[in-house]
């Protein structure tokens, strides 16, 4: 005859449920008691019940550390023993989630374009603590952000702390990661997907910097400096990062700057930097720089046709704004 499995949270259930009648049997007690009349429960076990029960304030203790005593307070008359375990036992975690309905099963089942927001966020987030599942925690993550995935983006470590306790250092770099990947993807489809890109004027240039350098306008916490190169007709070959830091002419060094467009064979290139500050407006610096990039262009037959500064709310042209 096949042997009937039970049910982990059915067994719990019932292990509390002896443990609290036996304790409900008496008004007061001690420890030794209650174990000798629970021969076949580990004493760790109803340790712990009586504990949670002094918690909620079930239970109080009196006598000395050698010869404690417990007794039932005035609260035992409001005392619901089925609701109060069943509050222990069946909590809405990811573990006790039937297998076929848990986030990654139903991903390796269904596919990741099947999951909610809030499921494909619990995978990230992994693990919950007492008190809020790794599923509890995506969907409080997924119900303030929505589909707004690029706000979630934004937020800082103790920003997502402060929204749910299960989302520690390591929770917080695989969401992060996560969103990144996605962003990447999302980027590298929509580069794949354009025939190419031509700059007429500086419109164009404007246009381009601020839908491929989103990122760097909004995020970035340094100064970037990227190039864009382009072919003889000035459609977009390729973008490429320079140097990441404070923008001097010791990091900016034509040599740095000009060896990609010479190796795609490039004909003209856009400079691209961006100010974390929120104001474009060019430095001293910037100005040198651009200065000295164009001389030092000129002399390999290559035209420099603008520097674009980036900022949060702003985007500046150094064509524009006639100083190239």
């Amino acid at each position: 005859m096949p042997k009937i499995k039970i049910d982990p949270d059915v067994k719990r259930f019932t292990r509390y449920q002896s443990v609290v009648n036996a304790l409900l049997e008496n008004h007061s007690f001690d420890k030794p008691k209650i174990y000798e009349a629970l021969k076949n429960e580990k004493t760790q076990f109803i340790g712990r019940v009586i504990s949670e029960l002094m918690k909620v304030g079930y239970l109080a203790k009196s006598g000395s550390k050698a010869k404690q005593q417990y007794s039932w307070s005035s609260k035992r008359k409001e005392f619901n023993a089925g609701r109060w375990i069943d509050q222990r036992v069946f909590t809405a975690t990811v573990k006790r989630s039937p297998s076929m309905d848990r986030p990654r099963e139903r991903l390796l089942r269904l596919g990741p374009s099947e999951l909610k927001t809030s499921e494909l966020l619990a995978i990230l987030i992994r693990s919950g603590l007492q008190g809020e599942s790794a599923m509890q925690s995506g969907e409080r993550l997924a119900t303030l952000f929505g589909n707004n995935l690029e706000k979630l983006s934004l937020q800082a470590r103790g920003e997502l702390k402060q929204i749910s306790k299960a989302i520690g250092e390591t929770a917080y770099c695989q969401i992060m990661a996560g969103l990144e990947l996605g962003k990447r993807l999302a980027s590298q489809r929509t580069t794949e997907s354009v025939v190419r890109h031509k700059v007429r004027n500086t419109s164009d240039a404007l246009t381009y910097c601020k839908e491929h350098f989103m990122r760097l306008a909004r995020e970035a916490k340094q100064e970037e400096f990227h190039i864009i190169l382009l072919d003889e007709k000035h459609y977009v070959i390729k973008s490429e990062q320079i140097t990441v830091g404070l923008l001097d002419k010791s990091l900016v060094h034509p040599r740095e700057v000009l060896k990609p467009a010479i190796k795609e064979s490039a004909s003209a290139l856009i400079l691209v930097h961006n100010h974390p500050s929120g104001d474009p407006t060019p430095s001293e610096d910037d100005r040198a720089i651009t200065r000295d990039l164009k001389k030092a262009a000129e002399t390999l037959g290559l035209r420099i046709l603008d520097h674009i500064i980036l900022s949060k709310d702003k985007t500046l042209s150094m064509v524009e704004e006639k100083m190239l």
